[in-house]
């Protein structure tokens, strides 16, 4: 099948590759498309690719989904909250694999080329028990975000720049940081969003709006979020590396 895709103008290939329906004569199976999202490494700022990758990660959220993830709700169909978190981490695991194919060879993501459904399963049994580590875990340990950050912290953080100009432009690498920010404590979480905004810790014009004043916190409490938000990113993508 790959020689016969091959032979199609690249934009009647994407949009075979956006048809969902397995029996759908023209279905381009998810195996094919991870074949040309592989081969398109130097192909990442352009529209072609981010449609590709659409497409491929959409397959990836469909193969991660747990049986009975479904339910309904006033009449409309919602998505469990633990199944939610199963996928999330399904396309999170798969983003890093892709990330690191691209930035060399991942012998690893052969095998989805050859059996994409068995290997997304793998992928899922082991975000399904990491979610149910996660959920019968104790609540963690709270911070006084006023005082000093610790050591620690300042160490995890370093010098780490999530928004790294020559990693920032490729689509699989934003995608995979978006998924990390996502997974953020939502007091750390905020402060990313609002400084990718533009925003400043704080001001001395009091009619400013700063993340000081939508957080109703102080600037030490926002410099803190901020460090330990960087840290976390920082341990999740340190294997695009």
């Amino acid at each position: 099948m790959i020689g016969q895709l091959e032979q199609l103008p690249r934009d009647r290939l994407i949009e075979r590759m956006q048809i969902s329906t397995p029996t759908h004569p023209d279905f381009v199976p998810p195996e094919c498309i991870l074949h040309f999202v592989r081969k398109s490494k130097q192909d990442n700022s352009t529209r072609q690719f981010e449609l590709m990758y659409k497409a491929l990660m959409a397959r990836v959220e469909h193969a991660g989904t747990v049986h009975g993830a479904y339910h309904f709700v006033d009449g409309k169909q919602a998505i469990t909250g633990r199944a939610a978190k199963i996928v999330e981490a399904v396309v999170f695991a798969f983003e890093l694999k892709l990330t690191k194919d691209r930035n060399g060879y991942l012998t690893g993501l052969d095998y989805y080329e050859v059996n994409f459904a068995d290997a997304i399963k793998s992928l899922r049994s082991t975000a399904r028990a990491k979610v149910d580590r996660d959920e019968s875990r104790n609540e963690p340990l709270s911070y006084k975000d006023d005082e000093a950050i610790s050591s620690e912290v300042e160490r995890a953080a370093g010098a780490f720049d999530p928004e790294n100009r020559e990693k920032i432009d490729d689509p699989v690498y934003r995608s995979a940081l978006d998924a990390a920010i996502s997974r953020l404590p939502a007091e750390e979480r905020d402060v990313i969003l609002l400084s990718r905004k533009g925003y400043q810790d704080a001001s001395i014009d009091p009619d400013a709006i700063t993340i000081s004043s939508l957080l109703g916190c102080n600037d030490q409490t926002v410099r803190n979020r901020r460090k330990r938000a960087i840290g976390k990113l920082k341990k999740a993508l340190e294997e695009l590396d």
